[in-house]
């Protein structure tokens, strides 16, 4: 085991960086330059000088498996008002995993200068997802931040998710699909326009819900599709991460 602890060397590589509305966008590479693969990393905090973190809403995120000389991936966003344009902050991220049967701690760390903000540079999105739990139900709000004028409405929601689900809450007019174990997609169930169960700009819509055996949350990914009415064709897509059932017992 020692042999394989040595073999092991995880780094933080060059992230991608986004300045846009008032927020950083992270593009974050967790890179094992070592021989041994390693497993179970629980990604348990990361922070960027004094910013407020938008995203992830909590933590474990979770990533299985990276292999020898292998790269796993993950993204944050930060409130850029504390911040100051051309500063430099230090990002950190702290967590554990497992080489072979042994755990370690993870702490990585590195300087990030703010860049300029910018305008998006393609077509986008805006909408969130609000997730709470209580004991074994996990709820999910949409956000439709569009203007009217954008004509995107919302069409779908889904989640990655590492645990056993059973979906106990489908709005008026979606559909659910899911295996009950990786995956877990709703869907606004209109065919034709005007597709009055999509949700519309400036408009919320509650009502999603898991339930699970498990009690704990980790992060997971989540996206949201768009269809825009204007068109008639689908529209662009939002990913960032909500609150799941924990994958282990």
């Amino acid at each position: 085991m020692v042999k394989l602890a040595a073999a092991t060397k995880v780094v933080l590589g060059e992230p991608g960086i986004e300045h846009v509305d008032g927020q950083v966008f992270l593009n974050l590479h967790i890179m094992n330059v070592g021989e041994a693969p390693l497993g179970n990393l629980h990604i348990g905090a990361m922070t960027l000088g004094g910013a407020q973190r938008s995203s992830p809403p909590g933590f474990p995120i979770v990533i299985d498996l990276i292999g020898a000389s292998s790269t796993g991936h993950v993204s944050a966003r930060f409130s850029s008002e504390a911040l100051a344009v051309g500063g430099k902050y230090l990002f950190t991220l702290s967590g554990t995993y497992t080489v072979g049967a042994v755990a370690h701690g993870l702490s990585l760390n590195r300087f990030i200068r703010l860049p300029a903000a910018t305008a998006a540079t393609l077509p986008g999105l805006k909408a969130r997802v609000a997730s709470s739990s209580r004991g074994h139900y996990w709820n999910y709000t949409l956000f439709n931040d569009e203007s009217a004028a954008s004509r995107k409405s919302l069409a779908t929601f889904s989640l990655s998710i590492g645990a056993p689900v059973a979906v106990t809450g489908i709005p008026a007019g979606w559909a659910v699909e899911t295996d009950g174990q990786t995956f877990v997609l709703w869907y606004a169930a209109d065919d034709a326009p005007p597709y009055p169960h999509q949700l519309a700009p400036g408009h919320s819509l509650p009502g999603f819900q898991l339930m699970s055996t498990r009690t704990r949350s980790e992060a997971s990914p989540a996206a949201l599709t768009s269809w825009n009415h204007a068109s008639d064709e689908a529209g662009p897509v939002v990913t960032d991460y909500v609150m799941t059932p924990y994958r282990r017992a």
